[in-house]
């Protein structure tokens, strides 16, 4: 297969080009990738411990333990492609070999017969979770160089974002859909599993055919520890960072309880979750390209801080949402989906213009490394969200396990630990945004900062 040819400069301006060259292909790998990490989190652990017979806790045990190895690894991933020379580009050979590894760990993974025991789990885990943050920083790292400029930025991980959120609805509806329309004689799992094989393969080779890649400018890299600190530590990298995991523990830690705060403080059927995650996802659909409209004509640090106080605002109104009421659950998870695809887009695309900065100071180029900076961030709210979730239903006395036996001051604590920390969450995280240093004129700066070095530089493959 042929691949397109490494492009002239990463620093060319794309004003004027309403879609870079390779966006939708580069997009199309969100749905792959974002129809894996639900059912990771949320369908794999249920099914080994259910139908596979795996103790419970070490089931748990494993899938922190692997979360906690993947959020250590990725900064590392991430340097080495920064470090990656070939003639195919920095980034190209990662997927090129990375995702016929990730769909054989996927197939082994979601598979798996009864017998397996823990160690299949602990290796199948680690490679599943490895592969995808290999294909998610090269996804993140190229879409940074197909544009270059502050708003062009925006538009470019709108259509990813839009892509990814479409992998979630994929990834939910379709066995639905498979299974209403006849016996497929394998399980839900198993059904994900196939989903998620068939389309990793075309989504990434498309990608590896479509998508170019910039002749990097002469650079050094920043190696060891003190160095990387260093990056982490910039006053851009490091509040990004912070905003992220603030909006994914806002999330993280209302979702862990949303079972529980739509059937037994709202009164609603189990079968109620459906509809209003399907809600949330398609009004966040919907609402991506005005976020990116927004994000345009203000700077994306302020839509990103607007839209952190309409989570707030969200979170609160849930508490006052009459008991058994679809619509209206419904309405406030559209609500948050307002938010949602804000809280998933800008950042990311607000790391690409710091990535700019940190060029520019310290001629490094560490794009991945500040992706992993993003995937650890949300990946680390994850693995907190639900321990800090149960921890504060157990404070207010409430029980998982007999919602029939809570009393009604469980039901005002469950009601008040699922509203009030996302809450807090996410004003804090609205605050980090409306401070946020680089603005739009200072991107500018830097830009144009860059385009004249890099002008007077040598190309090198």
């Amino acid at each position: 297969m042929s691949v397109p040819p490494v492009v002239a400069s990463a620093s060319a301006p794309t004003k004027g080009v309403r879609r870079p060259p390779g966006l939708v292909a580069l997009s199309l790998m969100g749905v792959p990738l974002t129809a894996l990490s639900l059912p990771l989190v949320v369908m794999i652990p249920e099914h080994y411990a259910t139908v596979l017979g795996l103790p419970l806790a070490v089931v748990g045990l494993i899938f922190t333990s692997v979360r906690v190895f993947d959020i250590v690894i990725d900064p590392m991933l991430g340097a080495a492609m920064d470090r990656t020379r070939s003639r195919f580009g920095r980034y190209r050979p990662w997927l090129i070999f990375g995702a016929p590894a990730l769909m054989l760990a996927v197939y082994l993974l979601f598979m798996a017969e009864p017998g397996v025991g823990p160690l299949y789990l602990l290796l199948t885990l680690t490679a599943a979770f490895v592969g995808w943050s290999v294909l998610s920083l090269a996804q993140l790292a190229m879409a940074s160089g197909l544009a270059t400029g502050y708003d062009e930025r925006s538009r470019v991980y709108a259509w990813i974002q839009f892509a990814s959120l479409l992998g979630i609805l994929t990834v939910m509806g379709f066995p639905i859909l498979l299974t209403r329309l006849g016996e497929t004689g394998l399980a839900p799992t198993q059904l994900m599993g196939w989903i998620i094989i068939v389309l990793m393969g075309p989504a990434v080779a498309l990608a590896v055919w479509r998508v170019p890649e910039a002749v990097e400018v002469a650079q050094r890299h920043v190696i060891g520890i003190k160095e990387y600190l260093a990056v982490v530590g910039r006053k851009a990298v490091l509040r990004i960072t912070a905003i992220d995991l603030l909006f994914g523990l806002g999330f993280g830690t209302a979702s862990a309880m949303l079972v529980f705060f739509v059937t037994a403080a709202k009164g609603l059927d189990r079968s109620a979750i459906g509809i209003v995650l399907i809600a949330q996802v398609v009004t966040a659909m919907i609402t991506v390209p005005v976020v990116a409209w927004l994000a345009r004509r203000f700077d994306k640090h302020f839509v990103l801080g607007i839209s952190g106080l309409l989570a707030a605002a969200v979170s609160i109104a849930f508490v006052f949402a009459p008991d058994r009421n679809l619509l209206a659950m419904s309405l406030g998870m559209m609500g948050w989906g307002l938010s949602f695809g804000a809280f998933n887009l800008l950042p990311r695309a607000m790391m690409a213009d710091a990535a700019d900065e940190l060029r520019l100071d310290s001629g490094s180029d560490q794009t991945g490394v500040l992706y992993a900076l993003l995937i650890s961030s949300w990946k680390l709210g994850g693995a907190l969200a639900v321990g800090l979730s149960f921890a504060a239903l157990a404070l207010v006395g409430y029980k998982p396990a007999l919602m029939s036996a809570n009393t009604p001051q469980a039901i005002a604590g469950l009601e008040l630990v699922f509203a009030g920390p996302s809450a807090v969450l996410f004003v804090i995280g609205a605050w980090l945004s409306f401070t946020y240093p680089l603005t739009r004129e200072k991107h500018a700066a830097v830009r144009a900062a860059l385009d004249l070095r890099d002008a007077g530089s040598e190309s090198v493959v």
